[in-house]
């Protein structure tokens, strides 16, 4: 296999360049992706990134740990196993990916039909597409979001929702949330942006808080994926 130069080997100092280099490969931003809300296993990395093979996923992981974008940790008891995360400085890439996400969904070739999200990616896009508004009164909320392209039957990821000045979530339990959301991670997905009804997934506890977050997010992916206006 022939060795990859960098851009530096060329003489080239952009900087931007080098930040191609860290995250422009493929799996490398999937990868990433589904490390940003916390760590997993080499099995639940394989189950998310749709289309890799263990020998890649391997290989790009030991690259990641390399540049300094991911390390390896014991998840705490009582799992107590070995799982992937990423570094202090790779987490300052959310603001980048949320950036490229925004410029991305205007692209002309861009074709998803038939495709879906993960529930980490989901949340992520939640998290990129949420108005930036307060929510008054505040909402707390529970996800729990699985992904039935991979296995219906698995356990969902949990997530706490909270909105009140800005929306944030963050992967675990929630205490004493208002309702929580039960469902297949794309069809949550189609509920937010597509219209999809809520009666999709299963809402326990109240349904008027979800309906309140899911009227948030109206009109926001018509809004982004509007074409540029010509100069």
């Amino acid at each position: 296999m022939p060795i990859k130069r960098t851009y530096a080997a060329h003489g080239d100092a952009c900087a931007t360049s080098h930040a191609m280099e860290l995250i422009g490969d493929r799996w490398t931003y999937p990868a990433l992706r589904e490390l940003m809300l916390g760590p997993k296993r080499f099995s639940e990395l394989q189950a998310t990134l749709r289309g890799i093979t263990p020998a890649v996923l391997t290989a790009r992981l030991r690259e990641l740990e390399r540049s300094g974008l991911v390390q390896r940790v014991t998840l705490p008891a009582p799992a107590g196993v070995a799982a992937y995360a990423i570094t202090d400085w790779a987490a300052e890439l959310r603001p980048v990916f949320e950036s490229l996400a925004w410029w991305a969904l205007k692209s002309p070739v861009r074709d998803v039909a038939g495709c879906g999200l993960t529930p980490d990616a989901t949340v992520q896009s939640m998290l990129t597409m949420a108005p930036r508004m307060r929510m008054d009164p505040p909402l707390d909320l529970a996800l729990h979001l699985n992904d039935t392209r991979v296995d219906g039957n698995a356990e969902p990821y949990a997530y706490r929702l909270r909105w009140a000045q800005e929306l944030s979530i963050e992967r675990g339990p929630a205490p004493n949330p208002q309702a929580t959301v039960t469902g297949d991670s794309s069809t949550w997905t189609g509920v937010l942006y597509q219209n999809v009804a809520l009666e999709s997934v299963a809402v326990a506890g109240d349904t008027a808080a979800v309906e309140r977050l899911v009227a948030a997010f109206e009109g926001v992916l018509d809004a982004a994926t509007a074409p540029v206006a010509a100069s």
